[in-house]
């Protein structure tokens, strides 16, 4: 048996020949020189919105702690 390391991008290039996919390209879509907006410029919070999920965490651990003692207890 041999252990000699094989030259594997003579074989891709043998594959890609047969199989585009396998052809090597390089992606330039999202580049250093594309500019776009800030995305912190396009969002809009309303006044105190989201002020209740705490309480709703707070109401379903309760709940959660209720129904594990229940389930232990019994």
């Amino acid at each position: 048996m041999s252990n000699t390391p094989t030259d594997r991008s003579s074989e891709r290039s043998e594959d890609a020949a047969l199989n585009p996919a396998l052809k090597q390209v390089h992606d330039e879509t999202y580049g250093t020189h594309h500019e776009a907006t800030d995305p912190m410029s396009t969002v809009s919070v309303q006044k105190d919105e989201g002020t209740w999920w705490p309480y709703i965490w707070a109401g379903t651990a309760v709940i959660g702690v209720i129904i594990a003692a229940i389930l232990i207890i019994f």
